[in-house]
Formats: C-alpha cells, sequence, structure tokens
C-alpha cells in the first residue's frame, strides 16, 4: 500500500523527460562511438547499463522515507569529502588529471557526487538559518566555508571546471535563501577579487584554454583546434542537418571527446538547428519542472533543495552548450543525459530521484476539505 501510494504522487512528467533525454543520448552516443576501434564492450551497450542502473537508482531515492535525504544529508557529505581525499591519494590518472577512483568493474568521479552532497547541506543549513528580513553576510560564512571544502579538494586534482559548480551552486542557493542584495553584491566584489589568485591557481593548459576561448584562431591547429572542429560541426548541420549517423566531423573523427564534452557538436551537425531546438526544449521543460516543483514544497528544506537541484542541472546544461559553441572556455563539464559516462548519469538520476523524493512535500499539508488520513 504504501508504495503504490508513492507511485500514485510520483511525479512521472519529471520522470519521462529524464527517460527522453537519456533515449537521445544513447542514440548519440552509438552514432559518436562507432566509429570508434574498441576490444571491450562497447560504449553504447555501456551507457545503455548506465541508464537501467540510474533508473534504478532513481526510484531508490524517491521511495526512501521523506526525513530520510535530510537527516543523512551531513553523513553522505563527509563520505564524500572522504573520497575526494582518497583520489588525491590513490586516485585514477587520466589526462594529466588525478580525478577517478578504480572498483576494478567501475570507475567513478566523487566529484560528480559531491555537487549533489554539497546541495543537501546547504539546503539543510540555509533552511535553519532562513529569516524573512533576509540573510546577512554572518550567515553566508559557514555556508562559504562548507563549499571551499569540496572546492578546494577538486581544484587540487586538477578539475577547475567541477570545482566552479560549486561556486554557482553558492551563488544560486544564496539567492533561493533570499540573501540581501548588499550581501550578494559583497560577495560578487569578493568573486571578483579572488580571480587572480585563481589564475595562479591554474595549470599552463588551463590558462591556455582561456587564451584559446578569447582567440582559438591563434593556434587553429594546436590549441584552438577542438573549438574550431566543435563549431565547425555545429554550423555544418544547417537548418535540417545532414541525418542521423551521416556526421562527418564525428565520423571522421575530427571532434575531441565527441561522446562526453562535445556530445552536442555531434548531435547538433546530424540533427541541425532544428533538432537542436527540440533538445532544447526537453532540456528546458526538464529544469522548469524542477523549478516548479521546488517552488510548490512546503517544505524550506525541500524547496531550498529542489531549487538548488534545478540550479545544478541549468549550470551544467549552459556551461556544456556554451563551451560547444565556442561561447566559454572548454572545461570538462558533460551535457546531462546526453553526454556518455556512468558518474554522470548516476549522478543526474539520483539527482532526479531526490526532487521527486522532496518535491511530495507539497502534500505534506492537505486543503481543509480533505481528510489527511486518507489514502
Amino acid at each position: 500500500m504504501i508504495v503504490h501510494k508513492r507511485f500514485a504522487r510520483m511525479d512521472w512528467p519529471l520522470f519521462l523527460l529524464a527517460l527522453a533525454l537519456s533515449g537521445v543520448g544513447l542514440l548519440n552516443v552509438y552514432s559518436g562511438t562507432r566509429v570508434l576501434s574498441s576490444s571491450g564492450i562497447p560504449l553504447f551497450t555501456k551507457q545503455m547499463v548506465w541508464i537501467l542502473l540510474g533508473m534504478g537508482v532513481f526510484f531508490l531515492f524517491s521511495f526512501v522515507g521523506g526525513g530520510w535525504i535530510e537527516e543523512m544529508a551531513w553523513h553522505i557529505f563527509f563520505t564524500v569529502v572522504a573520497l575526494l581525499l582518497v583520489v588525491l591519494l590513490i586516485g585514477k590518472v587520466r589526462g594529466g588529471a588525478q580525478r577517478w577512483l578504480s572498483l576494478g568493474f567501475f570507475t567513478f568521479q566523487p566529484s560528480e557526487f559531491a555537487k549533489i552532497a554539497l546541495i543537501l547541506v546547504l539546503g539543510g543549513y540555509f533552511s535553519g538559518r532562513y529569516h524573512y528580513d533576509g540573510l546577512g553576510f554572518l550567515d553566508l560564512v559557514p555556508a562559504v566555508g562548507i563549499t571551499l571544502v569540496p572546492f578546494l579538494l577538486v581544484a587540487m586534482q586538477p578539475d577547475l571546471g567541477t570545482a566552479g559548480v560549486f561556486l554557482i551552486i553558492l551563488a544560486a542557493m544564496t539567492v533561493i535563501a533570499c540573501v540581501r542584495g548588499k550581501v550578494f553584491l559583497l560577495m560578487g566584489a569578493a568573486g571578483a577579487a579572488a580571480v587572480p589568485g585563481l589564475w595562479l591557481m591554474m595549470k599552463d593548459y588551463q590558462k591556455q584554454r582561456v587564451f584559446t576561448f578569447l582567440d582559438p584562431g591563434s593556434d587553429p591547429l594546436g590549441a584552438g583546434y577542438h573549438v574550431i572542429q566543435s563549431k565547425i560541426a555545429v554550423g555544418s548541420g544547417g537548418f535540417l542537418g545532414k541525418g542521423y549517423l551521416r556526421g562527418t566531423q564525428g565520423s571522421l573523427r575530427f571532434l575531441p571527446e565527441q561522446h562526453t564534452d562535445f556530445a552536442f557538436a555531434v548531435f547538433s551537425e546530424e540533427w541541425g538547428f532544428a533538432g537542436s531546438v527540440v533538445l532544447l526544449l526537453l532540456f528546458l521543460a526538464l529544469v522548469s519542472r524542477m523549478f516548479h516543483l521546488a517552488s510548490q514544497a512546503q517544505d524550506r528544506f525541500a524547496s531550498f533543495a529542489c531549487g538548488g537541484l534545478a540550479s545544478y542541472f541549468l549550470a551544467h546544461i549552459l556551461i556544456n552548450i556554451a563551451m560547444v559553441c565556442g561561447l566559454f572556455p572548454v572545461v570538462g563539464i558533460p551535457l546531462p543525459f546526453v553526454s556518455y559516462g556512468g558518474s554522470s548519469m548516476l549522478t543526474n538520476m539520483m539527482a532526479l530521484g531526490i526532487l521527486a523524493n522532496l518535491s511530495r512535500t507539497r502534500f505534506t499539508f492537505p486543503p481543509p476539505a480533505e481528510n489527511p488520513f486518507s489514502v
């Protein structure tokens, strides 16, 4: 009976939108990887497995007890921080970055799960400090300290793209928690003042990415090659695209990381402007639904956490698409549900499962005419 009631209260539009985007991503992964020579399991098959596992994760976090997520937020956060420390000690190195932990049968990025953990912890913190005249500067100091822990650990891997997402989450949740305007401007000024220090922390190849973003034509066969090829793929799709499996930039392997970071370029080349608009509308519907559920939640923690999760998805979508189109420096931010990756898929499904769970608090206070004990 309990499971039946939870199924009845499940937000199915949220799940179906995620499933539709995952289907688009699965087709895109096949198109982007079919020409890659590999002696192991095809990435298309692996992505299908991740989607199925992700569906299980979605329902698992959707059906756990409503108060469990809030109670376990700090435990999840400390566990993820411990994993980030382990990554710095024994993490697997790929492309000059130490970001992955290998369990033999599964390699994952703890930094992906750290984003969700941070949102839950900040949601709990801000819900406890909230007052109607807005949060002051002293209210924000602990939140900044909490955010800096995963930020610094991930920046040391080094992965400034993912580390930057933690700061975006903090900024978004301060807005959701109604921080006073002057305090928010002060935070912005402090962030701008920290840019020189951040620049000094960056590796040479990361600085080169910024220079390439400003002038990709300065080194078309070197640092600017990836961005130029990506823009060619997006533009060559025209209005209706070249057709599924007919993209040349992807099949001829001109595109870098065409199944992960640059998956949108593969999609745009094959489906064109019209297909890209449809994909963006699906993303818009998903994020709009998430913000709607956040606004309808009657529990303060649920509202803040759901708003943070919606902001997390919005940041990933905007940064990845802007990066592919040459409007943002190249960073390792995947496109939710479309880019290949087990950590990304499981994290996204976990986030939606948590949001679906917390959004059910909109039923906590039924209208007076209803019997609160009725099924």
